[in-house]
């Protein structure tokens, strides 16, 4: 017992949710006794890796932490026959209950079991639903979400609307949204590998893998083992090793305008067709890394690999009020309706007229700002009749997306095997506006991570984990990165901002569009770093597992307020200050440079948070034996208890 204790203080790892299996039962001879000492092996069918262990005194046997897929059982015990069971399929955090009655005779005879009913899981009361390989590539997703398979599991529901906080990460983050029992969407915990997934900002995933690189994954919905913590529902996700074999995917799927119908004409003038482009295309390759002189790949070092890209290009139909060419000019005749008056002939006070109008409705060419003359290069000029809806455009939408995983698998011998993962991936979300006034944004995850599980001996096992997932999002103008509007503009009072604070200043203009973007900008960096291990013990009928975690997680954040200033235009510097009835224009009041609000730029802000964490689990699982025998007695009136024989 003081060797399990000191293996608790010295492990530090978490209760973190995990991914791995376990396969376990109890040895029982054709009466009933059970059977001690019998040596059972477990063998991969797709890697050829192997373990071994003994079954204890009370007939019980464990293999803890197998990797989920197709698993081969044998028993041999000296006075029988060898028992085999073939094709057991090991799901993602399934304890699956394989028990054996050995037959009397020779180790050399066998007795071979394939198939057999469905496992069930009777070693803890867990609820929930793998979605295995299969089903996950073979069921239709629009985009490729292996998410939206969740709402496969009873009592989920996917689709809904999401977060603030995850609408600024854009893409799939902010359109994933999963109920489990009625819950919140925030209140899911995402892991991959078993290490942690979720996004400490917006509880959403941090990696989204390619469902080509996806082994099965696991909607837990309650009563979860000890080691799960931190949220009250589970989504666990494996991903896919390689085999001796080789297996290989290439795929595009495509949808382009030119295989659409042309759209319905409602009036004589057929519109045309908008761009739209998609293409989402990769590879999966996986098998043996065969090394001459080291071994020759079999059964040893595996290699998985997946790559996938996404190309969505869509153009929005908008309709939009700007300016006329003539006013772009300073010439409002055509507004005669609306005497523009001149600011620098106000002298009254509100009540009298002595504002002069500008002659001819027209602004003198002198007396036109200079910024207001630049910023019309992000104002475009109407395409259309009249001053209202009279410029249309289509805006591009723009979705890229790429990811990579590279997954290595070695078995280092029957009592210790490695995994090592690097997953990364890059976004970028272009959300259009006018000109050059949309949003972008842009994300970057990765994770990396390393794993070894070794046997100590027949009836313990040990399982360590360390791991890095960084996240970053950048949420703010089209522009950034890209050009600084604002040092070219000079306009005093506004600071300097940083690249991804670049862009255009926010102009309103009341009674048309507006331009500009006034949409604050916001910069996410988080990384986290696990240290985890797991630790199986059998010890008769009980099987024990403690575990530790050691967390730090490093979150930084950076917001502005109108970072490149705000201004109003509402018309009430050239309307008559007698009546203010709003007879002004507020076009001209920007080509002069009078806005009603000018608000300069706000510095970036930052927040940081900083944070280490330990976590300990200790988890019993009793496999109950039926020890009691009840059956009527010959004369229905008392039952007759029998136990069976001891060995």
């Amino acid at each position: 017992m003081f060797r399990l204790l000191a293996l608790i203080v010295l492990a530090l790892a978490p209760a973190a949710a995990q991914t791995l299996g376990e396969i376990t039962g109890e040895i029982r001879d054709s009466s009933g006794a059970v059977v001690a000492g019998a040596t059972v092996s477990a063998s991969n069918t797709a890697t050829g890796a192997s373990r071994t262990a003994s079954a204890n005194e009370s007939g019980v046997y464990a293999f803890p932490a197998l990797q989920p897929g197709r698993w081969d059982v044998k028993v041999e015990m000296r006075g029988f026959r060898t028992a085999l069971r073939n094709g057991i399929e090991l799901q993602v955090q399934q304890t699956a209950r394989i028990d054996f009655n050995l037959q009397l005779g020779e180790v050399t005879e066998v007795v071979e079991v394939s198939g057999g009913a469905a496992l069930l899981t009777t070693e803890n009361a867990t609820v929930g639903t793998v979605i295995e390989n299969r089903r996950i590539v073979d069921l239709p997703l629009n985009g490729r979400n292996f998410l939206q398979l969740v709402a496969l599991s009873p009592n989920v529901s996917f689709g809904f609307g999401s977060n603030g906080a995850a609408a600024r990460q854009g893409g799939a983050r902010a359109s994933t949204s999963i109920s489990i029992a009625g819950q919140r969407a925030m209140f899911n915990h995402y892991t991959l590998d078993g290490l942690e997934n979720t996004n400490v900002e917006a509880n959403t995933f941090t990696f989204l893998p390619s469902i080509d690189a996806l082994q099965e994954f696991k909607v837990q919905t309650g009563v979860y083992p000890a080691e799960f913590g931190r949220a009250t529902s589970q989504i666990n996700v494996s991903t896919k090793s390689g085999t001796n074999g080789y297996h290989g995917t290439l795929f595009e799927f495509l949808r382009n305008d030119k295989f659409d119908a042309t759209q319905y004409a409602f009036t004589a003038a057929r519109p045309r067709r908008d761009p739209f482009r998609w293409n989402q295309y990769g590879f999966f390759l996986g098998g043996p890394v065969r090394i001459p002189k080291l071994f020759d790949g079999r059964n040893r070092l595996f290699f998985s690999s997946n790559f996938e890209g996404f190309r969505d290009r869509k153009q929005l139909r908008s309709i939009f009020n700007v300016a006329t060419a003539q006013m772009r000019q300073g010439d409002f005749s055509e507004v005669n309706s609306t005497p523009l008056f001149d600011p620098l002939t106000h002298t009254g006070r509100p009540g009298s007229v002595t504002a002069l109008p500008f002659a001819g409705n027209a602004i003198p060419r002198n007396r036109v700002h200079p910024v207001s003359q630049q910023l019309l290069e992000f104002y475009p000029e109407a395409n259309g009749p009249g001053r209202v809806s009279n410029y249309q455009a289509g805006l591009n939408r723009v979705i890229d997306r790429d990811q990579f995983n590279q997954r290595i698998d070695y078995a280092e011998s029957s009592n210790s095997s490695w995994f090592g993962r690097y997953s990364r991936g890059d976004e970028r979300q272009v959300l259009p506006g006018l000109k050059l006034n949309g949003q972008q944004i842009l994300n970057g995850p990765w994770q990396a991570m390393i794993s070894n599980t070794r046997v100590i001996s027949p009836t313990m096992v040990n399982e360590f984990r360390f791991g890095a997932s960084r996240f970053t999002n950048d949420f703010g103008n089209q522009l950034a990165f890209v050009r600084d509007v604002v040092s070219e503009l000079k306009i005093p009072g506004l600071l300097p901002q940083a690249p991804d604070a670049w862009g255009i200043p926010a102009i309103t203009l009341a009674g048309m569009t507006s331009f500009g973007t006034p949409v604050d900008g916001w910069t996410t960096r988080a990384l986290t770093f696990q240290w985890i291990d797991n630790f199986s013990v059998v010890k008769g009928t009980h099987s024990l597992r403690f575990g530790a975690e050691v967390r730090r997680d490093r979150w930084n954040a950076g917001g502005y307020t109108f970072p490149r200033g705000e201004f109003v235009f509402e018309g009430v510097a050239t309307q008559n200050p007698a009546s203010r009835s709003n007879t002004g224009f507020p076009f001209a009041d920007y080509m002069l440079g009078y806005c009603r609000l000018c608000r300069a730029g706000v510095a970036q802000t930052y927040a940081k948070f900083r944070s280490t964490a330990q976590y300990y689990y200790v988890d019993d699982t009793w496999k109950a034996r039926p020890n009691l025998t009840i059956r009527e007695s010959d004369n229905n009136k008392s039952p007759i208890m029998t136990m069976p024989k001891k060995s």
